[in-house]
């Protein structure tokens, strides 16, 4: 079982570190973590407009594009949520989304945790 704990939490220039207390560490660039909020507005958004609160409600993370984020987005403020948690003040304004550890440790964009891209078929080759 994955520790979703975080045992060290650090602010960067660019980019917000967590220590995780399995030995991981993450890294989340300011532009992914403010695409990822999980808020319903910015989950909406995400999912072209679809119903995120249903129990049909679409799976996964959506189109993180469809947040349009500046490349010098900067969080204002970082504050605990409980222990379960993070909530980010970004500098455009928008503080509504709750970051669970939970959450953030299973969208950790590190090549080790990121998913693999869907294998492509081969294309068959006719031949001449």
């Amino acid at each position: 079982m994955i520790k979703k704990s975080p045992k060290l939490l650090k602010k960067h220039a660019n980019a917000f570190q967590v220590e995780w207390k399995d030995g991981h560490s993450s890294w989340y660039p300011y532009t992914y973590l403010r695409q990822m909020c999980p808020c319903a507005e910015c989950t909406i958004i995400r999912h072209k407009g679809r119903d995120v609160h249903s129990l049909f409600s679409p799976q996964g993370d959506g189109d993180i594009t469809l947040i349009a984020v500046s490349d010098d987005i900067q969080p204002l403020d970082i504050q605990l949520v409980g222990r379960y948690a993070l909530q980010f003040n970004w500098n455009d304004g928008h503080a509504t989304g709750i970051y669970p550890f939970e959450v953030l440790r299973e969208t950790c964009p590190c090549p080790e945790c990121a998913p693999l891209p869907p294998i492509q078929p081969e294309k068959e080759n006719p031949e001449s």
